[in-house]
């Protein structure tokens, strides 16, 4: 580290060139500023120690600043006889490092201070290196950049915000981030992004969304929006990355548009072809039967004057005439298969291979066929196809077979949400090499003599298993029969019952009722979701069977229905046990009883804040709150956020659930938390009253969440559409199904934005009736 000392007194400059050196430090002298501008020319110099000459302040400042604008990045410390605070301070606050006192300061501490000196400089050099690079790279980066305080008020705004929003940096810093969203939207997109940071602890957080921004100009515009916080200091600092997006809008729609009209050609076109075999069909017969009348009058009529060869010719022409009548016949079946699988198809297949047996008994009698049948399944098909799946794959099956007695098994497994069949035989076999092409139209292996058939039989099986998103093939080798496999989509209930997932919902039902247990579980094989149940006939022994699994280190059940009325241990009981234990009060918890007295349900929300089901229970109630729950669990396992706020998700739940008592909802309205209160503004089953205690409530998310309430009540909208918020007006204003009279109130609303709102959504309305 080289230094330079400028010091004017010879003996001192050398007293400081002794001292320095021992410490490693290589050291240059001057003598006047001149020899230290001299140099700094032509040395490469760390540190810089300056003598202020006391003699001459005035004379010793200027030295300084002469020395400091031809010594750029380099630091200095001025050394000075002069205890003056103030001039010291002024040296610091001007750019100097360090501002010793001679004869004060020791050797080690005037050695520190030049090591510090330097590495702070570098460091400071560093830092402003980096801050510069940073500066540039984003003054140009391709997105959008716009920093803000803890107030939400713009710090930052490059070149590439002003492009993209039509404001410049001097119009943008100090303004809040809201002011590039549309005023409609403003109030919806700034709840949820505080409500993402609200939830979420940390000093590095980022979240995207997309979402409409507005231009200088007024217009609206779709962005990607990336946005995260840093912690600095007691506060969050905010910084967003911002894309316009409406070139890759306009490209995907523009796609979409490409696809739907290619979608619909193929449509139109496979209606055409539907419609060209359909008639083809039915105009090529006309012919036949014509040939086939005049062919067998010929040979009923002329049979005496024709010689053999005569004969043989009219039986080659009515062979013929009814292969074609057969290949016709396949093609209009092949045909009439519907493209589009059919919604909610539900079939038996053990049914309906009861009923193909049955109509190939013959068959079977003649093959002397021996087969085997596993347990099947039902599937999402319609059952007139699946009934010629099978009829056509056993029919081959028969023709096929080999000169051993007929061996036929069928089976069927779970794969994921579909079945995996298989039709196994010990005929003929296939050579593998055309294991694909069997399945083409009029696709013949063998001679149409020895096994008659048109060849379209395995290309309807092929047509039927891909229209439900299924495959089929075959494992065949010639002489050692073939295994005919293929997919079909499981149903609703076959997965329930045949393929539990490992997201499944786990259920304990404890229910001392067996009649009540009955109606629960047929409640529960109503719903729409995958569960597996477990039945506790009391409270002391769901306890037991909680603390065993608990010990065991098994996952606990994800919902527990309980009755509150209950021999031994009670539901209220249960409920003080659960909430003791630090792990088991974790588990949601769903009240089943016909109490509907008040004191019931507040004893048991005290307890532990349930969710609450009265009976009788029904397939509808019970999937509108399993699913409540399971979609905000799920929807915070996304976020990996930990499930500490159950009792805000039993709140949400109970506030959102049209099947909530009057009385568990009067307790929420009263809720600590706004998003509860809110949901409870939008439930569907809102009593008047309850109307009445939130319209007035101090959130104003709570009273614009009564506006979008589909039930609220005209007196209600009335008292709304006269609120202090410009918010809630706002939001009322788009509401096209409030009455007529308040749109108009609120199209003359003092508010701008309140007025071209309304009026907006009366021109909407106007249009529509006048469409009609």
């Amino acid at each position: 580290m080289n230094i330079l000392i400028v010091e004017s007194h010879l003996e001192e400059a050398r007293a400081l060139c002794a001292m320095l050196q021992p410490y490693g430090l290589e050291v240059t002298t001057a003598a006047t500023v001149e020899e230290g501008l001299i140099a700094l020319a032509k040395t490469r110099v760390d540190a810089i120690l300056l003598n202020v000459f006391t003699e001459n302040i005035r004379c010793g400042v200027e030295s300084f600043y002469r020395i400091q604008s031809n010594a750029l990045g380099i630091p200095i410390v001025v050394f000075t006889t002069d205890a003056d605070h103030e001039l010291a301070l002024k040296f610091v606050r001007d750019g100097a490092q360090d501002c010793l006192l001679k004869d004060v300061a020791s050797d080690d501490s005037i050695v520190r201070c030049l090591q510090y000196a330097v590495e702070r400089n570098r460091n400071q050099v560093a830092l402003r290196n980096g801050e510069e690079r940073l500066r540039v790279i984003l003054e140009n980066s391709y997105d959008a950049f716009i920093s803000m305080d803890a107030k939400r008020l713009i710090t930052d705004w490059n070149a590439q915000a002003e492009k993209t929003f039509g404001w410049n940096k001097k119009e943008a810093l100090g303004q809040n981030l809201s002011f590039i969203i549309p005023q409609h939207l403003r109030r919806r997109y700034l709840r949820d992004i505080e409500a993402f940071f609200a939830n979420h602890e940390g000093n590095l957080l980022k979240i995207g969304r997309e979402l409409i921004a507005t231009h200088k100009d007024g217009k609206e515009f779709p962005i990607e929006l990336m946005m995260f916080r840093v912690k600095e200091d007691a506060h969050f600092v905010f910084c967003t990355f911002v894309r316009d997006i409406s070139e890759q809008k306009r490209s995907s729609q523009a796609l979409e548009a490409l696809i739907e009209e290619r979608t619909q050609k193929l449509l139109i076109r496979n209606e055409e072809l539907h419609q060209f075999a359909k008639i083809a069909a039915h105009d090529l017969q006309e012919p036949l039967r014509t040939i086939q009348g005049f062919a067998q009058l010929l040979g009923d009529n002329c049979s005496e004057k024709l010689d053999d060869d005569g004969r043989e010719f009219i039986d080659y022409i009515m062979d013929g005439v009814k292969r074609m009548q057969v290949l016709i016949k396949s093609v209009l079946a092949h045909s009439q298969i519907p493209t589009d699988a059919i919604q909610d198809a539900d079939s038996d297949c053990n049914l309906i291979l009861d009923e193909v047996m049955q109509n190939l008994s013959a068959s079977f009698a003649e093959s002397c066929a021996n087969i085997e049948v596993g347990t099947l399944p039902n599937v999402a098909v319609e059952r007139t196809q699946v009934i010629q799946l099978f009829q056509n794959l056993l029919s081959n099956s028969i023709k096929y077979r080999g000169v051993e007695p007929l061996q036929i098994s069928i089976r069927a497994e779970s794969s994921a949400n579909k079945w995996l069949f298989s039709i196994e035989d010990n005929g003929i076999g296939i050579d593998p090499k055309y294991s694909d092409e069997v399945f083409n139209m009029f696709s013949r292996l063998n001679g149409k003599v020895k096994y008659p058939g048109a060849g379209v039989g395995l290309a309807i099986c092929k047509k039927i298993v891909t229209t439900h998103g299924g495959n089929i093939w075959v494992d065949s080798k010639l002489g050692q029969g073939a295994i005919f496999l293929f997919t079909l989509p499981a149903t609703n209930k076959a997965r329930n019952r045949k393929m539990k997932k490992l997201n499944s919902i786990e259920i304990l039902l404890v229910e001392d009722t067996p009649s009540d247990v009955r109606l629960t579980q047929e409640a529960l094989k109503h719903s729409n979701f995958q569960y597996s149940l477990i039945v506790k006939s009391d409270g002391v022994e769901a306890l037991e069977y909680l603390k065993e699994i608990k010990n065991s280190g098994s996952k606990l059940p994800d919902i527990m229905l309980l009755d509150l009325n209950m021999p031994r241990m009670n539901g209220h009981e249960v409920l003080t046990e659960l909430s003791k234990d630090t792990t088991l009060k974790e588990i949601p918890v769903v009240l089943l009883t016909v109490s509907e007295r008040q004191e019931d349900i507040l004893d048991a929300l005290r307890s532990k804040m349930n969710y609450y089901i009265a009976k009788p229970v029904t397939g509808e109630k019970l999937s509108t709150l399993i699913n409540a729950i399971h979609e905000l669990q799920k929807s915070e396992s996304a976020e990996n956020k930990p499930r500490s706020n159950e009792e805000l998700h039993i709140r949400l739940v109970l506030a959102g659930n049209p099947h909530t008592s009057e009385v568990a909802l009067k307790k929420l309205s009263d809720d600590p938390s706004e998003r509860v209160r809110s949901r409870v503004a939008e439930n569907a089953n809102l009593p008047l009253e309850i109307f009445l205690k939130l319209v007035t409530d101090s959130s104003i998310d709570v009273r614009t969440s009564i506006g979008e309430n589909p039930n609220a009540p005209d007196e209600i909208l009335e008292l709304l559409s006269k609120d202090s918020s410009d918010d809630v007006r706002l939001a009322l204003s788009t509401n096209s199904a409030i009455p007529l009279h308040l749109l108009t109130v609120l199209s003359e609303d003092d508010n701008m934005f309140v007025a071209s709102s309304a009026k907006r959504t009366l021109e909407s309305i106007g249009s529509k009736t006048t469409a009609k």
